[in-house]
């Protein structure tokens, strides 16, 4: 919808890829701002739209073609491009061939060396195959391809696919700024768990408990008496009646961010593992394996009883207090969104990419300027002289375009310390590796299917515990299937992300990694869900990949005199870096709003008289406040008409039926009635 507020939408300047050095696009306006941004992720652009709207002015450029980071999604023809290559190979591709000398005087400023290529990235291993399973001949495979590629627009395939709570931090941001309006959302249809004897479906409201033909009475009556008792901590719209509800009494359920250790049910232990909590509840080990893997969708496998004294420390060990709390972000989500109660978990329409780009549109309106295609060589750092700290002032990109700034926001992927300019430090050999040492990553997998293989059309969740195939899963898998509802394919096909978390540790090669537990799954959902053997003839394309966010204290070269400067610019706000997108949890959005507030919030560009506040993040404007309340107060004013109209109806109605019932009356009081002048029976004396 247009704003009621005219205004100038900068369009993006893509440059062309040449073989010399390009002519400058940047004016000299937009060569003087107070932020620089560099990448054009989820997390950036919130960050990019929040400094807008505050008024700053702002440069937001990506070395890509398009927008995304690495929250993008692709074609079938990137897909197919982006599997092939390799690191080595994607840094050739988008190599500036001749870096132009700056173009204005940087006397008195350090000029710290970037290199303008992604030397690295947080996907790797990345290989594909259309036929897996060999089910075809040369000339059948290439005809697959060759029809499937006729359409590569049809296509829109989530590199991180990521789902929403519908009562989330993000959703509320969404709402409140107003960039809503340019996404749409599927809701969750059905959530199902795979056990050895096929797919479950999970009960998700009151209604599917009582109906579900797989649970036993006493398992409804288990899970119906737990969830009762948990009601004061993890309320729900969908299991209230109508008496507790009244009228729109969804503001009174508390998000899960509002809930604290203390306000538990009375008794817990907020430290004992989650599995001996239900355990002491009493409740079955597929209840147990429901509410773990389908509700909470915990990311690690739980230890048996036996082996949980000896790991309890580890991250991965859910304890009771974090898994009330995953327990009331999806059922306080029951029920706020879409036709029912379901649909707790909401999926944007054409991939998550186009949240970020939702808010590169908010950032154009309140007049940032974009840049595609342009790379950044050189930061340039001043330091005060009467403190002597050190701060960024902005950067050169490819072009000679030097761009003076107060503070430089980058993406993992933009900034990098050019290693040709340290080879001479005695520590340079260090920077072998931008990846994090060790930490948690995910092995991704993503299958084109002809057939269904989760049932529903739309979005569709399944779950994988451990134990559900004859050899055991290092870790639970989770599966999310999409369709053409959601814009990620073609009518009639199926495109099913599958994912598992791991733990990665210093030393561990890419041999040691293993895409095995999630092959085993496709192959058992494709056995379980196609009769007659055909599932693998199903499986059309598949290609797997490891997502590990890299180091962010690795993206410069330590001994070196630039170290002690960026050092310097990091600590005091003016260059900070934003993370890649977290590994885990595998399809929910992390960190990224709270990451981009605190960025927005600590940047060193404000005056005494307009430092932002928590309120002032992405705040909805004035004009967008006024439309809303407008169109609420026409929507209450036509309300208050039909229920004037059908409250004046029903009185006439009465007045009817009363006449009707005292002209039918017995003769004696029809003899005592009498008729007034006005019309009016007067009742018998």
């Amino acid at each position: 919808p247009r704003s009621s507020i005219e205004c100038t939408i900068p369009q993006p300047s893509l440059a062309p890829p040449v073989d010399m050095p390009e002519a400058a696009i940047l004016t000299e306006e937009e060569r003087n701002v107070d932020v620089i941004i560099l990448g054009t992720g989820l997390t950036e652009s919130m960050a990019a739209a929040a400094i807008a709207r505050h008024g700053k002015r702002l440069l937001h450029v990506d070395r890509a073609q398009s927008y995304g980071g690495n929250w993008r999604s692709l074609n079938l023809t990137e897909l197919e491009v982006w599997v092939g290559e390799s690191e080595a190979s994607a840094a050739d591709e988008l190599a500036i061939d001749e870096v132009a000398p700056p173009d204005r005087d940087i006397a008195g400023l350090e000029v710290i060396d970037l290199d303008p290529r992604p030397l690295s990235s947080c996907f790797r291993l990345r290989s594909g195959a259309w036929d897996p399973f060999g089910t075809k001949s040369e000339e059948e495979r290439e005809a697959l391809r060759a029809e499937l590629l006729k359409r590569p627009g049809g296509w829109s395939v989530d590199l991180l696919p990521r789902l929403l709570f519908g009562r989330s931090e993000l959703v509320d941001v969404l709402v409140e700024s107003g960039v809503s309006r340019y996404l749409e959302f599927q809701g969750l249809r059905s959530a199902r768990v795979l056990t050895s004897g096929g797919l479950v479906a999970v009960p998700l409201t009151k209604s599917d408990i009582f109906q579900d033909p797989v649970l036993t009475l006493p398992e409804k009556r288990m899970l119906m008496r737990f969830i009762t008792s948990m009601a004061p901590f993890v309320g729900s719209l969908a299991f209230a009646s109508p008496a507790q509800l009244g009228v729109d009494q969804a503001h009174k359920l508390r998000a899960p961010t509002e809930i604290g250790v203390s306000q538990g049910p009375d008794g817990v232990d907020f430290e004992e593992p989650w599995s001996q909590f239900l355990q002491r509840q009493k409740l079955s080990a597929r209840l147990q394996e429901f509410l773990t893997y389908a509700i909470c969708l915990w990311d690690w496998a739980q230890p048996q009883e036996s082996q949980q004294l000896a790991i309890m420390a580890q991250a991965e060990v859910l304890s009771t207090g974090e898994g009330l709390r995953c327990l009331s972000r999806f059922v306080s989500s029951l029920g706020l969104h879409g036709k029912g109660t379901g649909m707790p978990l909401l999926y944007p329409m054409y991939g998550a990419s186009e949240i970020a780009q939702g808010f590169t549109r908010m950032c154009a309106l309140h007049r940032g300027i974009y840049a595609l295609r342009t790379s950044v060589t050189k930061l340039l750092a001043s330091k005060d002289p009467d403190t002597g700290a050190w701060r960024a002032a902005g950067v050169v990109t490819h072009r000679g375009e030097v761009v003076r700034a107060s503070a430089v926001i980058s993406s993992c992927d933009h900034f990098l310390q050019d290693k040709s300019s340290t080879e001479g430090s005695d520590e340079a050999s260090e920077q072998t590796s931008v990846r994090a040492d060790e930490g948690m990553a995910c092995k991704r997998m993503i299958v084109f299917t002809n057939r269904s293989l989760l049932g529903d059309e739309g979005v569709n969740l399944c779950v994988v515990p451990p134990g559900a195939t004859e050899l055991a899963l290092a870790n639970v898998v989770q599966v999310l299937q999409l369709d053409w509802a959601t814009g990620a394919c073609p009518r009639g096909y199926h495109v099913l992300h599958l994912s598992q978390a791991m733990r990665v540790s210093q030393g561990t090669s890419d041999a040691e990694v293993s895409f095995d537990d999630l092959e085993r799954v496709l192959k058992s959902l494709l056995s379980h869900c196609v009769a007659d053997g055909a599932g693998p003839k199903c499986c059309l394309y598949r290609c797997s990949y490891i997502h590990q966010p890299r180091a962010l204290d690795r993206r410069w070269t330590r001994g070196t005199p630039a170290r002690d400067i960026l050092d310097a610019c990091a600590a005091g706000r003016s260059l900070v870096l934003a993370a890649d997108p977290s590994a885990v949890p595998q399809l929910l959005v992390g960190r990224e709003v709270a990451e981009a507030k605190n960025i927005f919030l600590d940047l060193p560009i404000y005056g005494s008289a307009e430092v932002p506040t928590g309120d002032d993040f992405l705040r909805k404007p004035a004009h967008v406040a006024m439309e809303e309340k407008s169109s609420a107060m026409e929507d209450l004013e036509h309300f208050n008409e039909q229920m004037q109209g059908a409250s004046g109806d029903a009185q006439v109605s009465a007045a009817a039926a009363s006449l009707d019932t005292h002209s039918s009356g017995n003769d004696a009081d029809a003899a005592d009635a009498s008729v007034c002048a006005d019309g009016k029976v007067a009742a018998p004396e």
